[in-house]
């Protein structure tokens, strides 16, 4: 019975092969990403202005408005336009008459042929002449002037939505002035920071992947520019992207996730970032041979902001190692826990 007892003990105070977890190495498709956060932006939005200074008269849109191109947003006082239309309307009635008895003068001086003097007859037809020249001056003006009343008429540049209206009806407005802010939301597109070390690996027809809160699916997107200069105050350079599926309902402004896949590999070996030792300066990482010995094992490997990263030396399909390359020591046994 003690012989029992004692044999018991040894077995219970044995030293146990410690259980780890580990990961065999395989070659599949992996897929280098980046994930950045970007906001919905308007396919194109403007600040409408008026070209002339007055008193607006009419403001009829508010925020939230949808407004077809070409429609009256607003109207400025255009009194003094109107009286200078009527004066120009006047003097041209005026200067009509006044050609009109011009070439009464003439016709009179030539049917009196030898009757009245060569220079009578010059002078009456300079007379005719200056009076059309006038006459043509002030129909052209009466021209520019309804021109110019034109433009205290604001009209929709494109087809939007009123975003803003920082402006009410009766306001004074100088050509300096925002009446609205309109922008076209049928195609939105996304912005985002990406930073300048990473934003070199990317070029317009780059793919991505959006989430966008109120959608039950991953939408696609296409990087369409590639801001070529560096904010000097973030460090980054500005992303455009373009819905791959078309139209999609998404408020400007809004925040969404966005994942550049900024390379796909068919045939690839990738592992865990956090199972890499030294990965600034000298990566490895800790195998385990067929017996269960541990040892280390030198990688080269493609640095990039995610959980997992692209091993491109050091390691082949079959090989074993730590996931945590902390719980077990070079040299010691372990097992593959259960």
């Amino acid at each position: 019975m003690i012989v029992a007892l004692l044999a018991l003990a040894a077995v219970l105070l044995m030293p146990r092969t410690p259980e780890v977890e580990i990961l065999t190495v395989e070659r599949a498709e992996a897929v280098r990403a980046l994930a950045v956060n970007g906001r919905i932006r308007p396919r194109q939005s403007v600040e409408v202005k008026t070209p002339v200074s007055g008193t607006l008269t009419e403001l009829p849109y508010d925020v939230g408005a949808q407004i077809a191109a070409g429609a009256v947003l607003a109207r400025i006082d255009d009194g003094p336009q109107r009286a200078a239309i009527t004066e120009a309307g006047a003097a041209i009635s005026t200067q009509q008459a006044v050609v009109a008895q011009a070439r009464r003068d003439l016709a009179r001086y030539e049917a009196l042929g030898e009757f009245v003097s060569r220079r009578q007859v010059e002078e009456a037809r300079l007379a005719v002449d200056r009076g059309a020249r006038e006459l043509q001056r002030l129909r052209a003006a009466q021209v520019e002037a309804r021109e110019v009343q034109q433009r205290y008429v604001v009209r929709a540049p494109f087809s939007g939505m009123i975003m803003e209206r920082p402006v009410d009806r009766g306001q004074t407005v100088s050509p300096e002035s925002v009446l609205y802010r309109l922008a076209d939301l049928t195609a939105p597109e996304i912005t985002a920071e990406v930073d300048e070390a990473y934003a070199v690996e990317l070029r317009p027809g780059v793919m991505a992947t959006v989430e966008l809160a109120g959608q039950p699916d991953l939408l696609r997107a296409e990087v369409v520019h590639v801001e070529p200069r560096v904010d000097e105050a973030t460090g980054a350079r500005e992303v455009r992207l373009r819905f791959a599926e078309g139209a999609v309902s998404a408020p400007a402004g809004q925040t969404v996730s966005v994942n550049l896949v900024i390379e796909r590999r068919p045939q690839a070996i990738s592992i865990p970032r956090a199972s890499i030792l030294q990965p600034e300066s000298q990566p490895s990482v800790r195998v385990i041979d067929g017996e269960g010995r541990v040892s280390e094992q030198p990688i080269r490997f493609i640095d990039w902001p995610s959980a997992n990263v692209i091993v491109t030396q050091g390691l082949e399909p079959g090989m074993r190692l730590l996931v945590d390359p902390y719980a077990a020591e070079p040299g010691s046994t372990v097992r593959p826990a259960r």
